[in-house]
């Protein structure tokens, strides 16, 4: 088959990773692929794209398509762009935020009923997109969980404090990193803070913390998946302080190699993670019980092996055969 990746943008962020490693798959599996840069037209995933020999093509290439396979909620334009007689994938990785893109742009509504099948990351992504979908056939609407990949962690910097945090994801509003960099500050704790992800935007209550203890937080910036790997595998305690996840791969990466695992309290979540059977979980901004939760493991070396072992446990069943498997067998049903 002819198949046209539409992807949103080039920065390494876990839906650009996804598509990118699907691209490798479906290529292998002796499908013609080429990518269509969507939003961003620059960034790492782009010379990634181009090693592999994958050519990028111009909205032209939509007419000329068996499939097309349009990555996330703002390449959904790029979709109704396709004719009528190809087949089209929109696979989906945000949930209300996604929800905040289509009340901007609603013309994205059209989405859901030209698309031939919709791909969720969990059931609770699948349900913040139910007042588009209700009234359209369930049988185009499937969750596919992501797979984690089995990646060598890069060697990093040792520790320098007591304990690492780390946290992994673009700097911005949705992954609240401000919550974490105060949460640090307020426990009190010897603890070394590193944030690996582009820096979009950080609020000035933050930025001050940062500025007024510069060696305790560590901005390493958009760096390749094995880096960031390596400095999960360095950490104590991985936290996420996300408002929004639809499957959240750090968490899952970070589960993988057994880390302590402290996040927000997200239905997307609901069963794989559970607050005190494979982590600690808090509400979406409450810094305080943050800044606890965060000497509560700081106090127990013997609590964060326990969490760390049952969140290993819990994701094992989250492997890239088992997503490539039931991708592949959906791109064959519509073929």
């Amino acid at each position: 088959m002819r198949i046209v990746l539409v992807n949103h943008e080039f920065t390494i962020t876990g839906a650009s990773l996804v598509l990118f490693r699907l691209a490798l798959r479906l290529r292998d599996a002796g499908h013609l692929v080429s990518v269509l840069p969507g939003v961003g037209q620059s960034g790492p995933m782009r010379a990634r794209f181009e090693a592999e020999g994958i050519p990028l093509v111009a909205p032209a290439a939509l007419r000329e398509a068996d499939l097309v396979i349009a990555n996330t909620v703002c390449t959904g334009d790029y979709l109704l762009q396709a004719p009528d007689e190809v087949k089209t994938i929109w696979f989906l990785h945000e949930a209300e935020i996604g929800l905040r893109v289509i009340m901007a742009k609603p013309e994205l509504k059209k989405a859901f009923a030209r698309a031939d099948a919709v791909v969720f990351q969990s059931a609770h992504q699948r349900e913040v997109y139910r007042p588009f979908t209700y009234a359209l056939p369930p049988e185009k609407f499937h969750v596919i969980a992501n797979g984690i990949e089995r990646l060598a962690p890069a060697a990093v910097a040792e520790k320098a404090r007591a304990l690492r945090i780390v946290q992994v994801g673009n700097v911005d509003g949705g992954k609240r990193t401000g919550d974490l960099i105060r949460a640090v500050a307020k426990s009190g704790l010897d603890a070394g803070c590193v944030i690996c992800g582009r820096f979009f935007s950080l609020e000035q209550a933050a930025i001050a913390v940062v500025a007024a203890r510069p060696r305790q937080f560590h901005f390493t910036g958009e760096v390749e998946p094995q880096v960031a790997l390596g400095w999960v595998q360095s950490a104590d305690i991985y936290c996420l302080t996300s408002s929004s996840e639809t499957q959240a791969l750090s968490v899952m990466e970070a589960a993988r190699l057994g880390r302590a695992l402290l996040l927000t309290d997200l239905p997307c979540y609901e069963g794989v993670f559970r607050h005190g059977q494979n982590c600690l979980m808090v509400p979406v901004g409450h810094v305080e019980m943050l800044a606890l939760s965060l000497r509560m493991y700081a106090a127990s070396e013997a609590l964060r092996r326990e969490m760390g072992a049952a969140a290993r446990l819990s994701v094992r069943h989250f492997t890239p055969e088992a997503f490539f498997s039931r991708f592949g067998a959906l791109i064959s049903a519509l073929g």
